[in-house]
């Protein structure tokens, strides 16, 4: 079991761990930090926090919800193109982004067959062990897997996604820091440092407070019976402590009911909006206030979307190197692809398709006799069934194509197998050397073949007279009368 086990971490480029990188020590610039606490806490604070997890999720769909597109040479366009579906890119993007926003970063590690990469793997925040890094960068990560066992990676082979990194930090920033961390005050009176709870702890503490608050102060009722005691008066307890909101009494006994309120001697408005604001600022998300505030006018709700545009358009900047950089052109060069020449990059958005109009294709393809069109004439069939004609599909038609110094012929039959003395040569363009050879029955004519001839325009060759075959054949069949059987 454990030698099938070491196989799988080896194909996901994990090692068990018995300490740094194998078969070597941690120099003594390296160091060691131990996250797992700190993440844990982080993903507290997303999940449990309603606050954060609006801000979190609604500025990740601000970030992926435009979409995006790859652009760059065609062939690695298309190896990029497939690669982004089989491992669901805009799911992952969402995950990753989301994570780097509550926790600062996102791992996801390259999986590779034959060295080829193939796919891409996340690695679980709360599962990290520990982080080894050196002066400047991070060198390795160990995780514990499901299994409990201790295992390594190689951070060569991990792509790391962060927003921003303060000094000399290896690890990202979650955009909420500020409200997860501790602060420090100096009483110079006492000569005194006090610790001052993290906004989230006196935020969750507030709203214990204001749960009790609500459980002590609602209407309470004393309820006294002057001619009774002993056990009627327990009797009387039991059945008024079993009675539903709204239920009253009914008794032949002489009865006082008084009503009590416990009015709080304090207003906490000021300090609860006061805390709400830094929240709201510490999420750098004003769109928060959209939700929660009323009387927002059209133009304070456009400055809001504006401001909170510009930090979206910075993640995204932020997000488009690093998958250019650690995702695509790793892919390229595992696939022998020189990144560089291929010049492949990630842009947000989905390009926007023209709209094309009947009166569009009629310019394109009617053009003076001397003007070649812009649009073949499939091109032109392949736009109308776009557009909802019912256009039928054409049987491609069996063309061989023989070209030498003098010529192009493209030969529709062989001529074993029609009578060489019914042949005849027709001439359709003498300028630039087109003629047909048809072959003659007793009510049809067929094209056997088509002739460019070079001395009259030396700028034939396959390419263009293919180009003026799929063009023009169809209305020569036409003229000739003989659209069905050609």
């Amino acid at each position: 079991m454990m030698r099938f086990l070491d196989r799988v971490l080896e194909k996901l480029g994990l090692r068990e761990s018995n300490g740094f990188f194998e078969g070597s020590s941690a120099s003594p610039s390296m160091s060691s930090v131990t996250p797992g606490s700190v993440f844990r806490r982080r993903l507290e604070c997303f999940l449990k926090d309603p606050d954060t997890y609006t801000a979190v999720m609604c500025m990740t769909a601000f970030v992926v919800g435009p979409g995006f597109h790859v652009s760059g040479k065609e062939e690695a366009v298309k190896i990029v193109d497939e690669f982004n579906q089989r491992v669901r890119m805009d799911q992952l993007l969402f995950k990753a982004i989301s994570e780097m926003l509550w926790a600062g970063n996102s791992f996801w590690l390259r999986v590779r067959e034959s060295g080829r990469i193939v796919g891409l793997r996340n690695i679980p925040l709360p599962s990290i062990t520990a982080i080894h890094r050196d002066d400047s960068e991070i060198r390795a990560l160990e995780i514990q897997t499901i299994t409990g066992a201790s295992a390594k990676i190689d951070f060569k082979d991990v792509v790391h996604f962060y927003f921003i990194k303060h000094g000399n930090d290896v690890l990202g920033s979650p955009i909420n820091r500020p409200l997860m961390e501790w602060r420090t005050i100096y009483d110079p009176d006492r000569n005194l440092s006090y610790q001052i709870p993290s906004y989230y702890d006196i935020k969750w503490s507030m709203e214990w407070a204001m749960w009790k608050v609500l459980m002590k102060y609602p209407p309470r009722h004393i309820y006294q019976f002057p001619r009774i005691g002993g056990e009627a008066q327990k009797e009387y307890a039991e059945k008024i402590k079993l009675m539903l909101p709204g239920e009253d009494i009914v008794t032949n006994q002489e009865v006082k009911v008084i009503d009590v309120r416990m009015d709080p001697r304090a207003r906490f408005d000021a300090y609860v909006e006061y805390l709400d604001n830094k929240v709201t600022l510490g999420l750098m998300n004003s769109i928060l206030r959209l939700f929660t505030k009323p009387g927002f006018t059209e133009a304070s709700a456009k400055e809001a979307n504006r401001l909170l545009g510009n930090l979206v358009t910075a993640i995204q900047r932020s997000v488009k190197r690093i998958v250019e950089r650690e995702i695509y052109d790793p892919l390229l060069e595992s696939l022998g692809v020189d990144p560089a020449e291929a010049d492949v990059r990630f842009n947000w958005g989905i390009p926007e398709k023209p709209k094309i109009t009947l009166e569009d294709i009629q310019r394109f393809y009617s053009t003076p006799p001397h003007v070649e069109p812009a649009l073949t004439r499939s091109e032109v069939r392949k736009l109308l069934k776009n557009l909802g004609f019912p256009i039928t599909e054409e049987a491609p038609e069996s063309a061989k194509i023989i070209e030498s110094a003098e010529s192009v012929v493209i030969r529709l039959r062989e001529s074993e197998a029609y009578d060489l003395r019914s042949a005849k040569d027709l001439v359709i363009d003498r300028d630039r050397g087109i003629h047909l050879t048809l072959i003659e029955g007793a009510d049809w004519l067929k094209v056997a073949a088509i002739t460019f001839d070079k001395k009259k325009w030396p700028k034939w060759n396959s390419r263009n007279a293919q180009k003026w075959f799929e063009e023009n054949f169809e209305t020569i069949k036409s003229i000739l009368g003989d659209a069905k059987n050609a």
